[in-house]
């Protein structure tokens, strides 16, 4: 995750407030102990947007722990959507439109609407009735904690609700709002824990489906946790907090392993980041917070960024903190301990997720040359090897010199295999070894698919392509511009059915589809989605130099 942070730059944010409406709707209509919502019928699927899980978390409430919902009368209206958190007004499109470029398809960055008022989530379900017990699915969407919202067309839920779940997307705090510590928030918590909102945004969030989501027909003892990117981190991350107990049973996990990136990040080194945006707004020890409580969500992150230009070079302010209470250890160290919630997991990893990022940095560099990365190939090498060591452990010198050689020789695709190697397949195999050794079951996928067209030499199966497969959104705005085919639609149709099949019973088998065993750590089998479209079953999925027997794994991590 801190490779990817590098690669999106920061950009001005802007703000705006939501209120919530009411209406004389005569669509579905849910009662919910806080009150009545009425959501809108498409097709089969009833579908409710905006529902507020938390109360606002502004003024006061800014950096606090997310605090019940007010309860309102008459009929709220649920057919539109929440704004997102705040972040960068292009949302996702900055990270978009090199994509497209690749592919030379212009696409018009469209600005979002970002506000602090944002704690809504949204729900797809075909049977709204408590008697239905359908299997839960919920969505983290990703965008390096700092961008991206659960309201984006390409997470229409419709698709998958009409194979039998209950599908659920959220939003939760990015960026400084989100992802904050300061030694006053940590004196003023019960806790003593300050930072990861964002996560405890989300934990709140998977507490409202456990009270509620039985109202929509879902099973609240039946619930998957799914994200790619930061929400595939997010949810490993979760998976090693002692306060998600009982909120979830599985795990997918889209391109995010939530370690193996170097040493996580401790609450006093952040609480040092935090301390200096106060003094920068002006505030004086013992009353920073009251300061910067008060100053627009924009002049905020634009002062954390300035620091981290300038003084702060290589902290990741948007990655989840060891606080000791949400997260009373590393999730490297949770996993080596089995320290774990016991889910069961399905993960896996794009055949070229770099390309993409690669492709972003290069367009930013242009836009402004200014602010390019001036490291010499040393410094390169020392991050490439800071990065690997975790996992790699002795074997680092000896991974990252071969890698090298390979880079100078190839270029660009030799560095997007290396960077998938180590900064995804090997943390990813590495979650799927300790994950089976703790006593669960763990399914692999590597996914090839690349899109025929201008694009495909340079970018593959890049960062994020997986997404409209996995929710059948092939026309929506996000990768419409992509020449999808009849291939495309197969291959989707395969993996929403592996994917409702996890959810439903753990096992993403089922009659008709290519077989897909659990992990072992004799084989090692994986799936592979295919350019034809298939699932195919492979062997051997650790790269080179990535040895995942879960023994050395252990030994290896536990003081990460």
């Amino acid at each position: 995750m801190r490779i990817i942070c590098l690669c999106l730059a920061l950009s001005t944010l802007a703000a705006a407030g939501q209120k919530p409406g009411h209406t004389g709707s005569s669509g579905p209509a849910i009662r919910l102990a806080s009150g009545t919502i009425a959501g809108k019928q498409q097709g089969n699927i009833a579908v409710f947007t905006g529902i507020p899980y938390a109360a606002p978390p502004i003024g006061p409430l800014r950096w606090r722990p997310p605090q019940p919902v007010a309860a309102w009368s008459g009929v709220r209206d649920a057919t539109q959507a929440s704004h997102p958190c705040m972040q960068n007004v292009n949302g996702t499109d900055t990270f978009m439109a090199p994509q497209a470029a690749a592919y030379g398809v212009p696409y018009v960055a469209r600005p979002v609407d970002p506000s602090e008022d944002c704690l809504y989530l949204n729900v797809w379900t075909a049977q709204p009735a408590p008697a239905a017990h359908l299997p839960v699915m919920v969505w983290l969407h990703g965008g390096s904690n700092r961008v991206g919202s659960g309201t984006e067309s390409g997470y229409d839920g419709s698709s998958l609700a009409s194979r039998g779940v209950v599908v659920v997307t959220i939003n939760y705090r990015l960026g400084v709002m989100g992802f904050f510590a300061h030694p006053e928030l940590t004196a003023e918590s019960p806790h003593h824990s300050s930072g990861n909102y964002g996560l405890l945004d989300q934990i709140a969030a998977l507490k409202w489906v456990k009270q509620n989501i039985a109202l929509f027909g879902g099973d609240p003892g039946n619930v998957t946790l799914f994200g790619e990117s930061a929400g595939a981190i997010d949810a490993t991350v979760l998976m090693t907090s002692p306060l998600t107990t009982g909120l979830f049973r599985r795990v997918i996990a889209e391109s995010g392993p939530g370690f193996g990136l170097a040493p996580e990040q401790n609450l006093r080194k952040m609480e040092g980041l935090g301390e200096a945006v106060g003094k920068q707004a002006g505030g004086q020890p013992g009353s920073q917070i009251e300061v910067l409580r008060k100053l627009p969500a924009i002049q905020v992150a634009q002062i954390e960024d300035e620091l981290i230009q300038s003084q702060f070079k290589g902290y990741d302010p948007n990655a989840s903190i060891v606080d000791g209470w949400l997260l009373p250890q590393s999730p490297a160290r949770a996993f080596a301990l089995g320290a774990i919630q016991r889910v069961d997991i399905l993960v896996g990893v794009n055949a070229r997720e770099f390309s993409a990022f690669r492709t972003a940095a290069a367009a930013a560099a242009k836009k402004a040359p200014q602010s390019a990365s001036k490291s010499g190939v040393g410094d390169q090498v020392k991050l490439f090897a800071d990065t690997a060591r975790p996992l790699y452990g002795s074997w680092t010198d000896m991974a990252v010199a071969t890698y090298m050689t390979r880079i100078l020789i190839h270029g660009a695709p030799a560095l997007d295999q290396a960077s998938n190697d180590i900064v995804a397949a090997c943390p990813i195999g590495a979650e799927a070894a300790l994950t089976t050794s703790a006593g669960q079951r763990a399914f692999v996928y590597r996914f090839d698919r690349s899109v025929p067209g201008e694009g495909e030499s340079a970018l593959g199966a890049f960062h994020s392509l997986e997404l409209p497969y996995v929710f059948g959104t092939f026309e929506a705005r996000t990768f419409s511009w992509l020449p999808f085919d009849a291939t495309d639609h197969k291959l989707s149709d395969l993996m929403q059915s592996y994917w409702t099949n996890f959810a439903r019973s753990g096992d993403p088998n089922g009659p008709g589809l290519p077989h897909w065993p659990a992990w072992d750590i004799g084989q090692e089998p994986y799936i592979t989605f295919s350019q034809g479209g298939d699932g195919v079953p492979q062997q051997d999925f650790s790269p080179i130099f990535c040895h995942l027997s879960p023994d050395r794994l252990k030994q290896q991590l536990v003081n990460y």
